[in-house]
């Protein structure tokens, strides 16, 4: 009688598939800091450089007029018949260190044969979701420790002097709009910026008497695209909610919990390649478990991240506090 069993050919690359598989589902809907929009540069790891991530830049030309003083031969103006000094591109990188983590299960032969669930796929779901969700919040960190804030309130300037009654406002909402196209900050191809916000937040913002144009994607002329978790638009601003935008508990004044909308262009920040993600199935047998008793399922990466650029940055995040529930 032929019978397929973990050691069948090819039995272990079918989970890791399976895997995969799951853990690029779990990237769509729910985990809003590595949804590949355009909010990211992608690094890629350099081997035998000790755990670093790199991604590659070439600077903008310098743009100048000579203070507005037209002089002939003095750049940008010519001289009649005479051909201006050629300018050479730069190249530049940013690096960062990455860290390498990874989790896995054990199931027991006993376990696989009398549980009533599939147990190999029910594994499969939950480490995929472990990674993708222990990615998101490392990252999450990493642009929630950036220098770029603004706080919530009259004269607050700090974290600890925003209280729960400063919330996120129209007003302050359309000041950082203005800010980023002041800093020349470019906006996505959908002329606007994106936003992240917690939905702990939402209440206070919807019910701010300045929100006379806040437009609910209900209400949209051309959907187009809707990011996942896209609340609406407002002041040149897409939000989108997520429960796992960061929080700060108790950090406010009167230990008051404190919530980050991070407000952004494109590229603001580099995250490691989704490519060097790897999965493992270990079929049951083998040194160490000679009567085939266990199975190994998990995964594995190199996790890093970083701010681009912060001297001149592509975002601004607002801490605020929020009405009790």
């Amino acid at each position: 009688m032929t019978v397929t069993l973990t050691s069948t050919s090819n039995f272990d690359k079918f989970v890791q598939v399976l895997i995969r598989k799951e853990l690029e589902q779990e990237l769509l809907p729910t985990l809003p800091h590595l949804q590949d929009t355009g909010a990211f540069v992608k690094a890629t790891f350099v081997k035998g450089s000790n755990s670093t991530m790199r991604f590659l830049r070439i600077p903008h030309l310098t743009v100048t007029t000579n203070s507005g003083t037209v002089a002939a031969g003095t750049a940008p103006w010519l001289t009649e018949g005479v051909a201006p000094t050629a300018q050479a591109l730069t190249f530049g990188y940013e690096e960062f260190t990455a860290y390498q983590a990874g989790q896995r299960v054990e199931l027991s032969d006993l376990a696989l044969d009398e549980n009533p669930q599939d147990l190999m796929a029910a594994a499969s779901v939950r480490v995929a979701r472990q990674a993708a969700a222990t990615i998101d919040e490392y990252v999450g960190r990493i642009l929630a420790g950036g220098t770029n804030a603004v706080f919530a309130g009259s004269g607050n300037t700090v974290r600890t002097d925003v209280g729960s009654t400063d919330t996120l406002t129209g007003t302050l909402v359309r000041r950082v709009a203005q800010g980023l196209k002041l800093d020349s900050v470019p906006m996505f191809g959908d002329g606007t910026y994106h936003a992240l916000v917690s939905p702990a937040v939402v209440f206070d913002f919807e019910e701010d008497e300045s929100m006379g144009g806040w437009k609910a994607i209900g209400t949209y002329s051309s959907p187009g695209n809707i990011l996942a978790g896209e609340l609406g638009k407002y002041g040149g601003v897409r939000f989108q909610e997520s429960a796992n935008a960061r929080s700060f508990a108790a950090g406010g004044a009167g230990s008051a919990d404190i919530y980050s909308t991070i407000v952004f262009g494109p590229d603001f920040f580099a995250f490691g390649d989704w490519g060097n993600i790897t999965t493992h199935y270990v079929a049951p047998g083998g040194h160490g478990d000679e009567l085939a008793q266990v199975a190994s399922i998990g995964w594995k990466c190199r996790i890093g991240a970083m701010l681009i650029d912060e001297a001149g940055p592509r975002y601004i995040r607002i801490e605020s506090g929020a009405s009790s529930i």
